[in-house]
């Protein structure tokens, strides 16, 4: 099977990701890769690699045309400067989607058009975001009008949960012929072990922005301290604002905030912290599952998780002791807090986590997608 990969910014969001399922599809498969960059680590067994530089100036030309006529005419004359460059024929054309490589994803339905060969697409950001994560109503309107026209003419939708997967799918228009797949986020398979904390730290890693509210969370902090007044709770990223912190904590309960840089090694955080805690947007059904989790899975401490009734996180870790989860109010969140102290200071099971871990897991992920090309590919 011969494959042509597209993917944009691989010195940002998705390296690891993109370079987990090329790693495996290049295991049995010949793979080539359309990019605006050079990866910025090698991907092993990586065929020829076709570099076409995006001019990020244009960017907010890009964005009054999605808003204003849903075009897209900078990735339109990207699209067709990349279909130039292009010297092989492909079986498929995959596109690995976040939510900045709009382009990506229009350039490799207008290659596979061109080869007249599959067009498949594996989107890990939902696209457009739904249900408030766009301010602007115009641009969320004028970026689903792009997407049902680029869904539609994908004929494999891979989404990484299947929240996200029945959002996509509903953007498209019906086809008898388009599959639909799920595929978790791939993470290596491992396990870190740490001692029992002496400290009652609650460690958040990422940022929040969006949605993701940490205005509940902090409320019900502020009730934590009364009974533990050695509580603490900590915030690692690039931007830790927590919004509402000064409204809702006196000055002596902020002290029990602590921000840290961003940082790549976590060891020493999960080292100190009592529990993890996660975060998701503030809406009772939404389709997105935080990264951090399949870190936070790999750990041996008690996940806090503050999620919607209606989401990935709230079906995935459903019976799992090691899991706390709380609704988005202060109630829920504090009586969770007592909850998963409570386990933590049990000398819990983790090993109940294995299952989901190797669902996560690179070769498990990678493998549900070569059977998806190759049935695709086999089924013209």
């Amino acid at each position: 099977m011969k494959i042509l990969a597209v993917s944009f910014q691989l010195g940002d969001a998705m390296p690891t990701i993109v370079a987990n399922m090329l790693g495996e599809l290049t295991s049995e498969h010949q793979v080539d890769l359309l990019s605006d960059r050079e990866p910025s680590t090698p991907i092993r067994g990586l065929g020829k690699t076709y570099t076409l530089p995006f001019p990020t100036k244009w960017s907010s030309w890009q964005r009054r045309f999605i808003r204003w006529f849903g075009a897209t005419p900078v990735s339109n004359w990207w699209s067709r400067r990349a279909k130039k460059i292009v010297e092989r024929d492909y079986d498929v054309v995959v596109v690995f989607l976040n939510n900045v490589n709009l382009t990506a994803m229009v350039a490799a339905r207008d290659i596979a058009k061109m080869l007249g060969c599959k067009f498949a697409i594996y989107t890990v950001d939902a696209f457009p975001a739904p249900g408030g994560w766009i301010r602007k109503k115009s641009e969320f309107r004028g970026k689903k009008r792009i997407a049902t026209r680029l869904f539609s003419a994908a004929d494999l939708v891979a989404a990484s949960n299947s929240h996200m997967l029945e959002y996509q799918l509903s953007l498209c228009k019906p086809s008898a012929t388009r599959r639909g797949v799920v595929l978790l986020t791939p993470s290596p398979i491992c396990h870190h072990e740490y001692p029992v904390s002496d400290e009652l730290l609650f460690l958040y890693t990422g940022n929040f922005y969006g949605l993701r509210n940490p205005s509940h969370f902090l409320k019900a902090f502020k009730r934590l301290l009364a009974k533990y007044p050695e509580a603490k709770f900590m915030v690692v990223g690039r931007d830790t604002k927590l919004r509402n912190m000064d409204s809702i904590l006196d000055e002596e309960e902020r002290t029990h905030i602590e921000e840290g840089d961003y940082t790549t090694d976590l060891s020493p955080l999960f080292r100190r912290a009592r529990i993890l805690v996660d975060i998701d947007g503030d809406r009772e059904k939404d389709p997105f599952l935080s990264s951090k989790i399949t870190s936070y899975l790999k750990v041996n401490r008690v996940i806090l998780s503050e999620t919607g009734r209606i989401t990935p996180s709230r079906e995935m870790f459903a019976g799992l002791n090691t899991v706390v989860q709380c609704d988005h109010n202060e109630d829920s969140l504090y009586e969770g807090m007592l909850r998963a102290i409570e386990i933590a200071d049990s000398n819990p099971d983790y090993s109940e986590r294995n299952e989901l871990i190797e669902a996560f897991s690179v070769e498990r992920v990678g493998s549900i997608m070569k059977e998806a090309l190759i049935d695709l590919i086999a089924n013209k």
